[in-house]
């Protein structure tokens, strides 16, 4: 039997010691061939060699407090045990009261709110003593009865209803996080005005198909990936590239399916489904990011594993083994309760998964999808900024840029040379055609191309071509000119006609508008950027110069394996972020410390790179996130250790008890959530 892929969203994994825990009872059930649980998407990734397994699982995980549910519903209502803790809360309230009245009976009614408030986590404590017996429902189930045991019955009630508060604002707050990783999709209108033959019909948004022909009028959003057909207008990408000023679109060029006409109508032909196309491809991506560890969250994750059970070790020492040689076995009883709830990693292993997914999800409205957390991690620490040439911070498309005619006008000499051109199709003779738009051209036959050479055609019954000035003996005004065109980086052609020349076509690929500022950003970033690419030195330096950069960070001439050299060697020494577009950069990109492909680019360099800039400006964001996060990352680990810490401390010294342990480790847990969650808010 083939391997059947399952995707389930879990409900009720709403930490990352959660989804360690699902995943791991996942993989041990007979059948599943391999599962993958992530707690920032709040789904599960199954393999499956029986289809049997997957009601297994459903039996297996029911009893631990998880729910499977379609991978593609939403959560209705709160999240996380809120009917517990409002039933808990309400008992504690009474037996205050209760104690207020008659004292003698309040003990009853704290005891009681304990009990009802601790049955669901020992239940699920239970549960899951086989996969692990140190887990938060069961420390804190010991605690409380243990509490019930030495006569704090108002302590017990106390430290059952933080807790259950604690996961109810958790789960809260993590469902918020996710909600804003996925909220793209939202962006899609739920009906539009396809274009039909006896006029425009409003369609629900899932019955387009590539093909059709839509009208989006101003104010409404475009339904899916398309080319426009008709029309002009100011069109808003701000929601996934970070640009918050329009941009104005016409016929012929791209539109993502989310993005929102401002002013205008436009006429989109539909490339690709809607629930297909580019934002569906954003949410895939930070999907996958989020199952891939960085390498922080791989250390906290092993930290984790052994600080729990250290301080489990230090609670049994000092509630077995100290009273008895001091005495007084209550109070360290007491205070070994205590450290059984300061032994929850909880904080700790939630503070740099909570950050990432809040950094791949902001990232992915920057304009800059992220592979995996460890990309948007390693970018910000790196020091060199190695860039492709041509696609990169050029357009990739070469313009004809002047034209220098000998003995014609201008105008003859384009009609002329367009003419020629019309039997090739190389980059040169698009540009040379679309420079001739709307000229009147001569009548062209017997159109051939000579590799090496130039392209040919007979014209009015005499031989014209588009060649190389290399191939032709030139007068020496005319070399001279040659020579000083190509040494500021231009490309030329020479149109000749029976042997004679009639004008000289200067062509180049122009810098990208915003490829100055890019570069001027990451400057005061603090990176050093090195042009790298396979065009010989006099282009390379032309570009340099319009760029702002010296001749010292220009690597002209290199070969794939020459761009990966350098890469390799830049990684050496501090890290390197390489840019690129095309297939002779995969090899670089893959090489990088971190590798970015302009989205427009080949699917051969996507695949290398370890994220996708939706336009170069999105560059300086990304490494200015991937700053921020780090910065955030350190803060939540110096939060959750901290406070541990701290609490351990003054609970060997006497001075805090349950209530307050049990505080700090959910303080702790909001705090780095929220921490976490403020960037997705930032201004990067």
């Amino acid at each position: 039997m083939e391997p059947i892929p399952r995707v389930y969203r879990v409900e009720g994994m709403d930490c990352a010691d959660c989804a360690r825990h699902v995943e791991e009872a996942a993989k041990g059930l007979p059948g599943v061939e391999s599962a993958q649980a992530s707690f920032a998407s709040g789904k599960l990734f199954l393999v499956l060699k029986d289809p049997k397994a997957e009601r297994e699982l459903e039996r297996v995980l029911k009893p631990l407090g998880y729910r499977l549910r379609p991978a593609e519903g939403g959560t209705r209502g709160w999240p996380g045990p809120w009917p517990w803790a409002l039933l808990t809360g309400g008992l504690l309230a009474l037996a205050f009261l209760l104690a207020q009245a008659w004292p003698q009976w309040g003990t009853y009614g704290y005891a009681l709110a304990a009990l009802v408030g601790v049955f669901p986590l020992a239940r699920r404590a239970l549960a899951g003593l086989r996969q692990n017996p140190f887990s938060m429902q069961a420390l804190v189930t010991l605690a409380t009865l243990g509490a019930l045991l030495i006569g704090a019955e108002a302590e017990a009630a106390v430290v059952v209803f933080l807790f259950l508060l604690g996961e109810v604002l958790e789960a809260y707050s993590v469902d918020r996080s996710r909600r804003a990783i996925f909220a793209l999709g939202s962006l899609l209108p739920r009906r539009v005005l396809r274009l039909e033959g006896d006029g425009l019909h409003e369609v629900p948004l899932e019955a387009l198909m590539p093909g059709d022909r839509v009208r989006v009028p101003q104010g409404e959003r475009v339904p899916a990936d398309g080319l426009v057909l008709e029309g002009e207008a100011e069109v808003e990408e701000a929601a996934f590239t970070g640009e918050p000023l329009p941009r104005r679109k016409g016929v012929g060029e791209r539109v993502y399916g989310g993005s929102l006409v401002v002013a205008g109508s436009l006429v989109v032909g539909v490339e690709r489904p809607p629930l297909e196309g580019f934002l569906a491809q954003v949410e895939r991506l930070a999907e996958e990011a989020l199952l891939r560890k960085s390498r922080m969250e791989r250390l906290v994750d092993a930290f984790s594993r052994r600080y729990t059970p250290a301080v489990l070790l230090l609670a049994l020492f000092w509630g077995g083994v100290l009273p008895l040689f001091l005495g007084d076995f209550s109070r360290h009883l007491y205070q070994a309760l205590t450290l059984l709830l300061i032994a929850c990693p909880c904080a700790l292993v939630v503070s740099v998964p909570a950050a990432i997914a809040a950094g791949v999800a902001r990232g992915a409205r920057l304009g800059v999808l992220f592979k995996g957390g460890g990309a948007l991690e390693r970018l910000g620490g790196v020091r060199h900024l190695a860039l492709d040439k041509t696609g990169t911070l050029t357009l990739g498309e070469p313009r004809l840029v002047w034209v220098e005619a000998f003995g014609v006008s201008e105008a003859e000499a384009l009609a002329l040379a367009a003419a020629v051109e019309a039997g090739a199709s190389h980059p040169l003779a698009r540009a040379v055609r679309e420079r001739a738009q709307g000229l009147l051209l001569p009548e062209a036959r017997e159109h051939r191309v000579v590799p090496g050479l130039g392209a040919f055609a007979q014209v009015e019954g005499e031989e014209v071509g588009v060649v190389r000035p290399s191939v032709r003996d030139l007068p020496p005004e005319l070399a001279a000119r040659v020579a000083a065109l190509e040494a500021e980086g231009k490309t030329l052609a020479l149109l000749v006609k029976g042997g004679k020349p009639l004008a000289l076509l200067a062509f180049a690929d122009a810098p990208r508008l915003e490829a100055r500022e890019v570069l001027e950003a990451v400057r005061r970033l603090g990176l050093k950027p090195l042009l790298l690419t396979g065009d010989a030195e006099a282009p390379a330096l032309a570009l340099a110069r319009a760029l702002g950069l010296s001749p010292e960070q220009v690597r002209p001439r290199l070969t794939p394996e020459g761009k990966l050299e350098l890469v390799a060697a830049l990684d050496r020494e501090g890290g390197v972020a390489m840019v690129g577009d095309g297939v002779n950069d995969a090899p670089a990109l893959a090489r990088a410390t971190v590798g970015l492909a302009l989205l427009q680019g080949t699917e051969v360099a996507l695949r290398a790179a370890d994220a996708g800039l939706m336009g170069l400006r999105a560059l300086p964001r990304a490494i200015r996130l991937s700053r921020l996060l780090r910065g955030v990352v350190v803060q939540n680990i110096a939060l959750a250790l901290g406070l541990k810490g701290l609490f351990l401390l003054t609970t060997l010294l006497g001075l805090t008890g349950l209530w307050a342990a049990v505080l700090a480790d959910n303080g702790a847990l909001l705090l780095v959530t929220l921490n976490s969650l403020r960037l997705l808010w930032a201004r990067v």
